[in-house]
């Protein structure tokens, strides 16, 4: 186990996602300023370890969501309306540079056909006319009903939550108790990449909500045990997530960090 790269933003990680490109190394992050209500992105490789670029792109606000990541290509949501939660415009940015490859006003995301081709989608009255749209250039053709999708390879494992009311969550807890020598976990994120097993826990301590993460081999032994964050408000959402060997965690909500798992 090996750690491979870990950076801290001053704004908050609102959203990570990697390139839906199997053979890529590449993070998109999506950073947020509660105080100056600024939205920025940035990139990350884990295979050359470094922050390529951050920055707030241009024609994007605090309204911008982060919606897809596929062959070097990032996908933004715009939401012109920010009192009605529906996207309404599309844009490319290239991975590489940071720069807006193309902007589709009244268009949305719908999925990936294959690398290089798009479904999007405009409302028409209560319905939507879908079409298909290059992912270079952003033009956009009629819908082929019958266009090949690529495979639906999973790239992307995110922990399952366990809670008190679960059936399993005694067991996983009690393994964390024997495994830390006493810390009892209110919330269990749990993955496995074998032969190791990973826990994101969160105990109560001193009246505040801690988060750890522990990793073990499947004979236990303890391979990392690292506070994650304190002080936080609750349980929040999922912090950790796997993608092929890698696997990539947040800290203290503004830490980027990976670690690889041979």
């Amino acid at each position: 186990m090996q750690n491979l790269f870990s950076f801290r933003f001053s704004e908050n990680i609102w959203r990570v996602m990697p390139d839906a490109d199997p053979k890529s190394a590449l993070w998109v992050i999506e950073l947020r300023n509660a105080e100056t209500r600024e939205v920025s992105f940035a990139i990350v490789d884990l295979h050359s370890q470094t922050l390529k670029w951050h920055r707030a792109l241009e024609g994007t606000d605090w309204w911008t969501l982060l919606t897809a990541f596929s062959h070097n290509r990032i996908y933004l949501h715009n939401y012109r309306n920010p009192e009605i939660p529906e996207p309404t415009d599309l844009m490319a940015v290239d991975a590489e540079t940071g720069i807006i490859s193309w902007f589709l006003p009244d268009y949305v995301l719908v999925k990936s056909i294959h690398d290089n081709v798009l479904e999007v989608a405009t409302k028409q009255g209560d319905r939507f006319k879908h079409a298909h749209c290059d992912a270079v250039t952003g033009k956009l053709s009629p819908l082929k009903e019958h266009a090949s999708e690529s495979g639906t390879e999973v790239i992307l494992k995110e922990p399952v939550r366990y809670r008190e009311e679960n059936m399993y969550f005694e067991r996983l807890a009690q393994f964390i108790v024997d495994a830390t020598g006493g810390h009892m976990p209110v919330a269990i994120d749990y993955l496995e990449k074998r032969p190791y097993i990973i826990f994101s826990y969160y105990i109560y301590e001193q009246d505040k909500t801690v988060q750890y993460l522990l990793i073990v081999t499947d004979h236990k032994q303890q391979v990392l045990h690292e506070k994650l964050s304190e002080e936080r408000e609750g349980t929040g959402r999922s912090t950790m997530m796997l993608k092929a060997s890698t696997l990539v965690y947040l800290k203290n909500s503004n830490e980027f960090s990976s670690l690889t798992l041979s």
